[in-house]
């Protein structure tokens, strides 16, 4: 007899337990507010969108009362960054005295542009460097005279994010031989 009790009470152990993992269930739901809630009831308001979490000791299922579709607003959008660029040297209206022409051209970038963007030199209105990294441009043999420049920050594809102020600044080269 005492084997036939223990028979039974293992099986009574099995029942119990498969009875008690099938009652499981954690029922998923937002509120009015948009808050998540968790909850072993069922979500009091039956037309709202809810799931139904089951859980086994292997096995943990999720069936949906309603199927949800994303919207495209739900996709993680594209944080743009509103990029400040300015020429620190020649300041504005400056006169530049250099026999040889020579310029250096000095711009800041705020925030710290990404790697793939670069800056772009324009002065008179012309392209007159090749895009690139530094915001350092070095200049040689500039006529004499009073002319604008202009930074540009280009992204990877060469697309124009940001652009300084056109600064003014004179050349002033010497003459030789009275001309």
């Amino acid at each position: 007899m005492t084997v036939k009790n223990t028979l039974l009470f293992i099986i009574f152990l099995m029942l119990a337990g498969s009875v008690e993992s099938a009652t499981k269930k954690i029922h998923v739901w937002r509120d009015k507010n948009g808050v998540l809630v968790f909850s072993d009831t069922p979500n009091p308001n039956p037309n709202a969108d809810s799931k139904e979490i089951s859980l086994n000791d292997d096995v943990v299922t999720v069936k949906s009362q309603k199927p949800t579709i994303l919207n495209k607003s739900d996709k993680p959008k594209k944080k743009l960054i509103n990029y400040k660029i300015e020429i620190m040297t020649p300041g504005n209206e400056a006169t530049v005295r250099d026999n040889t022409g020579s310029l250096h051209v000095t711009s800041r970038v705020i925030p710290r542009f990404k790697t793939g963007y670069k800056i772009q030199l324009l002065m008179d209105g012309a392209i007159i460097h090749e895009p690139q990294a530094s915001t350092i441009f070095a200049l040689q043999n500039v006529d004499r005279g009073a002319h604008t420049i202009q930074v540009a920050l280009l992204d990877e594809k060469g697309k124009r994010v940001a652009s300084s102020e056109s600064v003014t600044f004179y050349m002033h080269r010497a003459r030789v031989g009275g001309f």
